[in-house]
């Protein structure tokens, strides 16, 4: 039984090793979309600037296109003074002129905000477009990586599982049945090492007529609480080299 047990728990160990390696590749495409989605996010934050820029720009354009077309009115109103006759038509005219005057020159001030704006968010753009290119040329690194990863894990799982085939040989069918079962109800876990007296998967101190029983090895005896197979630990140093 020592044997066979023996080579469960080197089984075992070759299952924690084959589930891990199929946790981490199952976890790749997130990792993807992880680092898919953060990059999409500065490219966002870049694009948005760029189309601020474009909107500062026309609002410039067409304040500047006002302010030409009004300060044309307040020449064209300039020169009717000199044909008003009366005094309340010429105070009139001077109050547009007044009027149109003070505007066009809220509409400079505006212009003028509107410029600063534009250079600082270019000098900000400009900054962002160069982060942005080192950042996708270090996104496309590690999507090479966890590409080249994935494929990777294809390869040693293969060759983990040729290991596990090769190690079930000669193990009881009933024996590895029971294992299978047990390595699916207990949560990857199947064979659990006994150290001092203690099952190493629950924490349950076993009773010592057991553990007497255990370290003989002569049959099989589960876990009074995980029911997990348990293997006495002197013989775990082989189950570590599969």
């Amino acid at each position: 039984m020592r044997e066979h047990m023996e080579k469960l728990a080197v089984l075992q160990t070759l299952d924690i090793k084959i589930r891990g390696m199929q946790r981490e590749k199952d976890g790749i495409p997130t990792r993807l979309a992880a680092l898919e989605g953060d990059f999409k996010k500065e490219e966002e934050k870049v694009l948005g600037q760029k189309a601020e820029l474009d909107r500062l720009l026309k609002d410039r354009r067409h304040k500047e296109k006002e302010l030409e077309e009004e300060v044309e009115r307040v020449k064209k109103a300039e020169a009717r003074v000199f044909e008003i006759k009366t005094n309340k038509e010429y105070q009139a005219v001077l109050k547009e002129i007044e009027g149109a005057k003070k505007l066009n020159r809220q509409r400079e001030e505006e212009i003028l905000g509107i410029l600063e704006r534009f250079e600082e968010l270019q000098k900000v753009a400009r900054q962002g477009e160069k982060e942005l290119e080192a950042k996708r040329k270090e996104h496309q690194q590690q999507l090479s990586e966890l590409q080249e990863r994935a494929a990777q894990f294809e390869q040693k799982m293969a060759a983990e599982v040729k290991k596990w085939d090769e190690r079930q040989r000669g193990i009881p069918s009933d024996l590895l049945s029971k294992y299978r079962m047990l390595l699916e109800k207990r949560q990857g876990i199947a064979v659990a090492p006994v150290s001092n007296g203690v099952c190493q998967a629950c924490h349950m101190n076993l009773r010592p007529q057991l553990y007497i029983e255990l370290q003989k090895q002569q049959t099989l005896i589960l876990c009074p609480n995980c029911s997990r197979i348990l293997f006495w630990e002197n013989g775990a140093e082989k189950a570590k080299q599969p």
